[in-house]
């Protein structure tokens, strides 16, 4: 791992072959394999990492997601090997309680990127297959999972100028800094800011989430028939557009905190921006999906989490009355961890897309 060698082969690269898109610098500050913040170094999402999940904040989370998991297996006839595949599975956090919570057990498959969580994925959960990359896998019937991938995944940056066009930023190189100069729009992108950010006024700035798009068309491809949960922050495109800063939703994490400007030490902090999940739809209905978008709240209220949360409390309160006072801890507990998973101005603000086909 040599994270200043990658901000030297960066500023190389740039060198040699001129300012490069931002999705470009973004896919190698978080995925290359010798540097980037994702594809070396330690499992990121724990406690002693630099930012924490709805999985690892409640197991709960994951034992939810066993009851979709079981509507999908009802609604495609219990078929013969039934897959479950989550991308992005970390530590295994939302996977483990998940597999616990169902009655049957579904081939399951765990796709990663990062090596240090692939590792901790085989120690944690020795039956589950994990994979590096989704062209391992042959397609399926099943469900796949997909929580807080997509805001890591490569973005280009637009800036919507003054005549009404659009310029698009790239990164250049300041001796031996790296800054961002505006540069002509790839036809790509101006195809997809035409099409989900037509109404940003001059000034604005757009995360263009092509590779988002692209994904999904991946996971469509493996999927024979079930279901495409997607789970994270952000909006439809017009939602965006009422609650977008005027500089663009991207940023940067580090040690649970907002870390500095992501051009600063490339491979050291998390890069994210907020999901356009208008985007990620229509990339799935011109598939022939059907889509369903709802906040993670109601989402998981509708699987019976709210319900969960009353159930703990009746039972802290009888524990309050005459019963064991640390069980009456453990279930306190338990009652604020789904509070914080449907809190509305916290992880219930998430967006939940599900596909199905």
């Amino acid at each position: 791992m040599n994270r200043s060698g990658l901000k030297e082969r960066i500023v190389d690269l740039v060198r040699r072959e001129g300012p490069i898109p931002f999705d470009r610098f973004m896919e190698m500050a978080l995925y290359d394999p010798d540097g980037g913040f994702f594809g070396s170094g330690p499992l990121r999402s724990q406690a002693e990492g630099d930012f924490l999940t709805s999985p690892e904040t409640s197991g709960e989370f994951g034992a939810t997601l066993a009851r979709f998991a079981e509507s999908e297996f009802r609604r495609l006839g219990r078929p013969a090997g039934f897959t479950l595949l989550e991308v992005g599975a970390g530590s295994g956090a939302l996977l483990s309680p998940l597999l616990t919570a169902l009655d049957w057990t579904p081939r399951t498959v765990a796709l990663e990127a990062s090596p240090a969580a692939r590792e901790a994925l085989r120690q944690a959960l020795p039956a589950v297959e994990v994979a590096s990359d989704h062209r391992d896998l042959d397609r399926f019937r099943g469900v796949v999972i997909a929580n807080e991938v997509v805001d890591n995944l490569p973005v280009a940056i637009a800036v919507r100028a003054e005549e009404g066009g659009w310029a698009e930023r790239r990164v250049w190189s300041d001796g031996a800094d790296l800054v961002l100069v505006e540069a002509p729009v790839r036809s790509e992108v101006l195809a997809w800011l035409k099409a989900h950010a037509a109404d940003v006024p001059s000034g604005g700035v757009v995360e263009c989430q092509l590779a988002a798009s692209n994904w999904m068309g991946r996971m469509i491809d493996l999927l024979e028939a079930g279901a495409i949960v997607v789970i994270d922050y952000g909006d439809t495109s017009e939602g965006l557009l009422l609650r977008r800063r005027r500089g663009g939703t991207l940023r940067t994490y580090r040690a649970h905190h907002l870390s500095r400007h992501p051009l600063d030490e490339p491979g050291s902090m998390d890069i994210t921006a907020d999901v356009d999940f208008s985007a990620l739809a229509r990339a799935a209905t011109d598939r022939g999906l059907q889509c369903k978008l709802y906040r993670q709240d109601d989402f998981l209220s509708e699987l019976g989490l709210d319900g969960r949360r009353a159930e703990f409390r009746q039972r802290e309160l009888a524990e309050a009355r005459d019963g064991d006072p640390m069980e009456r801890l453990r279930l306190r507990s338990r009652v604020k961890e789904i509070e914080t998973l449907l809190h509305p101005r916290g992880f219930g603000d998430f967006r939940v897309l599900v596909a199905t086909r």
